[in-house]
């Protein structure tokens, strides 16, 4: 779907509000514009968006990703998306279904369903070379089997997601070794850990992310704290709280709390 920043994204947004200049949004736009009317809080729009969407589809797989986004919309049970899921698999829309069991996953967290349809969505997602939706797949799948207190199947899939993200995908890849450093923490290979939290600050101060900042910063004072080393906690977290500062922002007040209680100890 097209890159778009929020302004030109606003718009668009305006001109289907207006009812003027969208005859020339195609299925893909007007779909990434539904999730971005959902991020703004534009819930009016959504339905004329893909009213819009279903109209100008020229492909099955077009109008399949338009009734998957209606069905989200309506709220669809969990029955009715596998159904859909299935329906689209039988008809050879192998990435759609991938989608619609990925989805159908996320509703099911918490279940004993959850991972079947993760790794049914995983099956597609590989059958056709969907690397992006791969990159998903694996997250969500190392997600559920950590959840179910399987660390060497959600380390596995964590370091296969991160074997495959672009070397270019920086945010993907920050966000990955972050994830990977935890799970080598839980499972005691600090050494490890603490490697991977250094590349993913590297990455996060490459790209300039305060999330991936804070996130690979409070990671490195937990080893820090767990390798009964206070002061280099209190470095990462006093680095923490310089750089919100320098960028004009509020610093978390769960980073004032932990620095306030190791200064005190």
């Amino acid at each position: 779907m097209p890159e778009l920043n929020q302004n030109q994204a606003e718009e668009i947004l305006e001109m289907f509000a207006e009812g003027e200049g969208i005859e020339s949004v195609n299925t893909s736009l007007a779909l990434r514009l539904v999730d971005i009317a959902r991020e703004l809080g534009r819930d009016a729009l959504i339905g004329r968006l893909l009213d819009h969407a279903a109209s100008v589809a020229d492909n099955p797989e077009d109008t399949g990703w338009c009734q998957f986004e209606l069905l989200k919309h309506h709220g669809a049970d969990k029955d009715e998306l596998i159904g859909f899921g299935i329906k689209s698999e039988n008809e050879g829309l192998i990435g759609l279904a991938a989608g619609v069991f990925h989805h159908a996953a996320l509703v099911l967290l918490g279940t004993d369903e959850a991972s079947i349809f993760a790794n049914r969505s995983m099956r597609l997602r590989e059958q056709a070379g969907d690397t992006e939706g791969m990159i998903y797949g694996h997250a969500l799948v190392a997600h559920i089997a950590k959840s179910e207190n399987d660390y060497e199947k959600s380390q596995l899939h964590l370091q296969k997601r991160l074997d495959i993200i672009p070397e270019s995908a920086k945010f993907e890849k920050m966000e990955a070794l972050a994830d990977l450093a935890h799970s080598y923490s839980s499972l005691g290979e600090l050494e490890k850990s603490q490697a991977m939290l250094i590349e993913s600050l590297q990455i996060a101060e490459q790209i300039d992310d305060l999330s991936g900042i804070l996130v690979a910063r409070w990671g490195l004072a937990d080893l820090a704290e767990i390798s009964n080393q206070p002061d280099e906690a209190m470095v990462q977290l006093s680095d923490i709280m310089t750089k919100f500062m320098e960028v004009g922002e509020l610093v978390p007040e769960q980073v004032r709390l932990r620095l306030s209680k190791l200064t005190s100890e």
